[in-house]
Formats: structure tokens, sequence, C-alpha cells
């Protein structure tokens, strides 16, 4: 049974680090984007192709949440106890996509701000 659960945190740790890095390189996209002049484009070179779709990045946050849940309901805390150190891997893997989200959604929030602004500037320009 130890196995079973040994497997379970090995397999939730690693979809966390999957996530995780997906994270990474969207707000490393999202903050080169909003540094670059709005007229340059991107270039292919930087272009990650190892990044998910969000649909893909769904699934894979549903299916840790999904494993957790279930690693929760189906052993006890003194089962679980025996893997420790791999449960507070996943807590720490936990707090750090918390952190990475919470990045993320600033890094999204300071795009969008500056769209509106540089449509507000076309908007007076075009009166003119």
């Amino acid at each position: 049974m130890p196995s079973n659960i040994t497997s379970s945190l090995e397999t939730i740790n690693e979809l966390s680090r999957l996530i995780l890095s997906q994270l990474n390189i969207r707000i490393e996209d999202t903050e080169h984007e909003s540094s670059q002049h709005p007229l340059q484009e991107l270039a292919p070179e930087t272009a990650d192709n190892d990044q998910y779709s969000d649909e893909q990045l769904a699934k894979l946050v549903t299916k840790r949440h999904t494993l957790i849940d279930l690693l929760l309901k189906t052993f006890t805390q003194k089962q679980l106890s025996i893997a420790l150190p791999q449960i507070n891997e996943m807590v720490s893997l936990n707090d750090q996509l918390t952190s990475s989200s919470q990045r993320s959604k600033l890094a999204l929030a300071e795009q969008v701000i500056k769209l509106k602004k540089s449509k507000k500037v076309t908007r007076l320009y075009q009166k003119y």
C-alpha cells in the first residue's frame, strides 16, 4: 500500500512541476510581450514549441486536482504520514503554483491596462 501512496504522490508532484513550468513559460511570454514595442513582432526563435494550450493546461490542473482529492479520500492520515517528505514536496509545489498563478494574473492585468491605454491613444490620434 505505501508504494501506492508513493506512486500517487510522485504523479501529483510531477504534474505540479509540469503545470508550474507551463505557468512560468506563460509569465515569461507575457512579460516579454509587454516589454516589446507594440509594432515589434515576436521573433520566431522566442516562440516556445513546448507551450501547452489553455485546454491542455486546464486538463492537467483538473487531473492534478482529481488525484489529490482521490489520494486524500483513499488513505488515512496515518497511511499518508509514511510518505511525509513527498507530501511536503506536494505542499511546497502547491505554494509555488499559487505564487506563480498570482504573478501570471498580475502580468496579464498589466498587459490589459497597457492595451487599454494604447487604444485610448489611438482614438485620440484619430480625432485629429
